[in-house]
């Protein structure tokens, strides 16, 4: 079995990554990107073992950079101080001063910080709008498209998601020389300014980024796409929405299939299997080899057997990093067939074997389009993203169909957003817990507070106040409420599922259903980026 896979050559999965072998576009134009200010040194010394110590401009950029963390939790964090000091001491050269950094102080560079802050709150406004204009905007195919994220970014320090190994390394400023540009073969190439030529030139016609370069902390391709709203990113959206919706209608089919193979004789199906089930059940992501100098982040083909418990009653206890280092910790009820291949998987293994060890991501995605042309295992996040939230939908508008208070819009997109956040949950899309959102619980608990004192008042006189403190008592409710929906939500990442994984046609037809305004659920930039699904009607299915 391992052979005739080894064998079989996908020629989706090479279009994935290589563009379909078809073009993309006919002619290309556009501008190149645009580049952060060079910085400008200011000479403010640092203090290191009570010796003032004006710094060269490239080691002051980043202590700099350093800086403006003083007064935060990061400077505290050993990671971080340790990945900047590793980062920051090739800069400074080994026969520097400074030999370590507890003995630096840049307590005269953060005031200096605070200074130019405050000054640049009275000064007068720079209108970028010129600069930026002629980046904003590509022709494709002799039509003018907006261009999505055109600027490159400045130096700064790495900080990512969750528990990342790689806080506080120095992201260092991008050249014109790390830089590939794609454009159309006979264009004008684009002015770099006056930091030399662009790394390479390309005409490649069947792939759809303006630029491209490497990020030296992640060691990933960094792009330069056309803008959500242009057309190629909405036909793109609407073709990737269908095909998860094509997926529903075979999806019951798949699943009794992948049922059959979970009890194959052939180890190599047999892990195929077990790792799509994770994927089709609990919406795990497929997992991709890495470099061992890579952050250890893991999706399902990766698990290493110190990633899974196996507990009672056919409960699996996962608990790994995945994408952006976000921890993925659940206890999973799973089929006694999977439960019997996993005890088996891990039988002689070591902590830090891998799981499914005769297989890879690619082998995964081979396995999927031998069901359906274009199944990938991202896909079924999609699928079962769109899915779930539909269900959830459909069980708010069945709740409230006959409910007609004044505050039934505010209701149901309070139920909106927590359907929105099991969908996040089903795909571990987590945030950091913002000092903002703390603050937030912090001032609904003295609202309500203040309203139950002010309800004691009115109670000196019940009979007279009887409506005001039904009034103030309705008020605790909804305080009650919202301060839950925040409790529910402080962790939650909902932007990201909205974005790339629900069906937006679903939420269309929702609004539509109930009469909500647009402009509630999604931002001006994402009413532009989803206008091809706007045409839904209410009866939409996913």
């Amino acid at each position: 079995m391992r052979e005739l896979y080894d064998n079989y050559v996908t020629t989706f999965w090479l279009d994935r990554q290589f563009g379909a072998g078809k073009y993309k576009w006919k002619t290309l134009r556009h501008n190149g990107v645009l580049f952060p200010p060079p910085y400008k040194k200011h000479n403010i010394p640092i203090i290191y073992q009570l010796e003032a110590i004006i710094l060269d401009e490239q080691a002051e950029e980043y202590a700099t950079l350093y800086a403006k963390y003083s007064e935060t939790d990061y400077v505290k964090n050993s990671i971080f101080k340790r990945n900047f000091w590793k980062d920051w001491v090739k800069i400074l050269g080994k026969d520097h001063k400074i030999k370590n950094l507890d003995g630096c102080d840049f307590k005269l560079i953060y005031d200096y910080l605070i200074q130019e802050k405050e000054l640049k709150k009275s000064a007068p406004k720079v209108d970028n709008e010129e600069i930026e204009k002629k980046y904003k905007t590509a022709i494709v195919d002799g039509v003018e498209q907006p261009v999505g994220n055109f600027r490159v970014e400045p130096p700064g320090l790495f900080i990512g998601r969750g528990c990342n190994p790689k806080l506080g390394r120095i992201k260092r400023r991008v050249y014109p020389k790390d830089i590939t540009i794609n454009i159309g073969s006979g264009e004008p190439i684009p002015d770099t300014g006056s930091d030399g030529k662009w790394g390479e030139i390309v005409h490649n016609r069947e792939v759809e980024w303006l630029a491209a370069w490497k990020d030296d902390i992640t060691g990933k391709t960094k792009y330069v796409w056309l803008a959500a709203q242009s057309d190629q990113k909405g036909k793109n959206d609407a073709a990737k929405f269908d095909l998860a919706r094509k997926l529903k209608k075979k999806i019951k089919m798949i699943e009794e299939k992948n049922i059959e193979n979970l009890r194959s004789d052939d180890l190599f199906l047999r892990q195929l299997s077990t790792a799509f089930y994770f994927i089709d059940k609990f919406a795990l992501r497929v997992g991709n080899e890495k470099g061992s100098d890579e952050t250890d982040t893991v999706g399902v083909t990766s698990l290493r057997v110190e990633h899974i418990k196996l507990l009672d009653s056919d409960k699996i206890e996962l608990d790994f990093l995945g994408k952006d280092s976000i921890r993925y910790k659940r206890v999973l009820t799973v089929d006694p067939v999977v439960y019997k291949n996993i005890s088996e998987f891990i039988k002689s293994k070591d902590l830090s074997d891998q799981l499914f060890d005769k297989i890879n991501s690619g082998d995964i995605n081979k396995y999927l389009s031998g069901f359906m042309t274009g199944l990938t295992a991202k896909v079924f996040r999609t699928y079962n993203a769109s899915y779930l939230f539909q269900k959830e939908l459909k069980k708010i508008s069945k709740k409230y169909d006959t409910y007609n208070e004044a505050d039934k819009i505010n209701i149901l997109l309070d139920e909106f957003n927590k359907a929105n956040a099991k969908v996040a949950m089903l795909c571990n899309h987590q945030k950091n817990v913002t000092k903002s959102s703390v603050e937030q619980i912090k001032k609904i608990d003295e609202q309500i507070k203040s309203t139950r004192t002010k309800i004691k008042k009115l109670k000196k006189d019940e009979k007279k106040n009887a409506a005001k403190i039904e009034n103030e008592r309705q008020r605790i409710k909804k305080l009650k409420a919202k301060k839950e929906l925040k409790i529910e939500l402080k962790n939650i990442s909902l932007g990201t599922s909205k974005i790339n994984y629900i069906d937006p046609r679903i939420t269309i037809a929702f609004l539509k259903k109930h009469g909500i305004d647009v402009g509630k659920v999604f931002s001006k930039t994402l009413q532009e980026k989803f206008k091809w699904a706007f045409d839904a009607s209410e009866t939409y299915k996913f």
